[in-house]
Order: structure tokens, then C-alpha cells, then sequence
């Protein structure tokens, strides 16, 4: 019987599920925003409780990647890792625009992730069922507009932002709900590839990593 516990606190509408033998149990929501730390625990161990009455122990632990909040993803992440050891079992990580509402109801289980890169970019992603892959393409504001226009505006265009510069997109949150359906759809070997690789944030660019100066710092001569 799989026993399957999500985690999505990518977004500031952070939420964890339960599910057994395909039915929700429990769903936890709350606001984040920059208290994961302090808000995640309490609402996951309302979770746990309802394992705990039943003597049950989870199966698969799920976790969402972003793109979306750094510190919300790196919480999660340590948390699902902490779970799995606790109860040996594996965590895996699926990207948060699986977890959407219009991509679990999208007719060709396709849609087009959009959103604010920031620093003065944007990113398109295309997002498909049965696949785990997240390769978002970064552009300046004319490109992204250009290839909006070059694209079917029949496929959906999702995005967590509140705006952007275009009006043609729906704003949807991720939910961890939806992260036990995208799990559900994919394929064993799927499924399989993801518990044996480590869950990371996903990042839209590298990330930045100043150098250090050398020397030893109680040694570094104050400069004059």
C-alpha cells in the first residue's frame, strides 16, 4: 500500500498532503512567506499524527523544487530528507508547475510555464505529462514577448506571478495535492530515476558564488 507524504512550500501558499492507497487523508496549509522554518513543522506533524493513530509509516516522500522561493525549496528539501531517513523510505522531487490545478486538468497534458527571472529577464518552460524535466530558457523582455506571439495561444500559459508583461497567462499556485497526481503519472522508470537522485531547488540560473579573497582574514593587511 503506498503511503505517500507531499511537501510544497515553494510559493508562500505552502501546503502538505497525505495520501493512502490513492486517497487524501489530510492537507496542511499555510502561509509562509519567510517563516518556513517555523511554520512548516507544526502543520507537518499534523500530518504525521494521522500516521501515528493508524501505526503507519510513509512510503514515498515528495517534495516541490520551484522555481519559486530559495529558502521555502532548501526547507522542504531537508525536511523530506529528514522523513526519509527517519522512516527509510525514498524522497523525490518534482518541479512546482506539475503540481498546478490547470496542469493536472490540461486536455494534452501540456503548458507553457512563464515567469519574472528578475534581473531584467524572463523565462519560458515547456512543462509536459509524464516527464520530470524542467529546462526553463531565459530571454530579455522583447524576446519573451516575441516568442509568446509565436506560440499556440491555446496551450496554457501558467505562471505564480501576479503580472507580468503580458496579459495572456493564468496565475496558478502550486499545491501538494497536485504533486502526489504528477507523481502518479509517471512512469515506474521515472519514478525510480527520481528517488535515486538527490532533490535540489530549481534554479533558473546558475547561482552566483563570490570568490574569496585570499589569505587567511585575521592575516589580510588593512588596506590605507
Amino acid at each position: 500500500m503506498s503511503i505517500v507524504i507531499a511537501i510544497e512550500t515553494s510559493v508562500p501558499e505552502a501546503s502538505i498532503t497525505l495520501s493512502i492507497g490513492g486517497e487524501i487523508i489530510a492537507t496542511e496549509e499555510f502561509e509562509s512567506h519567510r517563516q518556513q522554518n517555523k511554520l512548516l513543522f507544526p502543520s507537518l506533524d499534523a500530518v504525521l499524527a494521522h500516521l501515528r493513530e493508524k501505526d503507519l509509516a510513509p512510503t514515498q516522500i515528495i517534495v516541490g523544487t520551484g522555481p519559486g522561493s530559495y529558502s521555502g525549496s532548501r526547507i522542504s528539501i531537508a525536511a523530506a530528507q529528514g522523513l526519509a531517513i527517519a522512516y527509510g523510505c525514498p524522497v523525490a522531487s518534482l518541479g512546482s508547475f506539475q503540481a498546478t490545478a490547470t496542469f493536472q486538468q490540461s486536455e494534452n497534458g501540456y503548458i507553457l510555464a512563464i515567469g519574472d527571472a528578475r534581473r531584467e529577464s524572463y523565462f519560458i518552460a515547456d512543462i509536459k505529462a509524464g516527464s520530470a524535466v524542467f529546462s526553463p530558457q531565459l530571454m530579455d523582455c522583447d524576446t519573451f514577448l516575441q516568442r509568446l506571439s509565436e506560440i499556440d495561444p491555446a496551450i496554457p500559459r501558467v505562471s505564480f506571478e501576479h503580472e507580468l508583461p503580458t496579459n495572456n497567462f493564468l496565475r496558478d499556485l502550486p499545491h501538494a495535492t497536485g504533486l502526489i497526481s504528477a507523481w502518479e503519472q509517471l512512469s515506474q522508470a521515472e519514478q525510480d530515476r527520481l528517488n535515486t537522485t538527490p532533490p535540489q531547488p530549481l534554479y533558473l540560473r546558475a547561482p552566483f558564488i563570490s570568490k574569496a579573497k585570499p589569505g587567511h582574514p585575521l592575516l589580510r593587511k588593512s588596506k590605507k
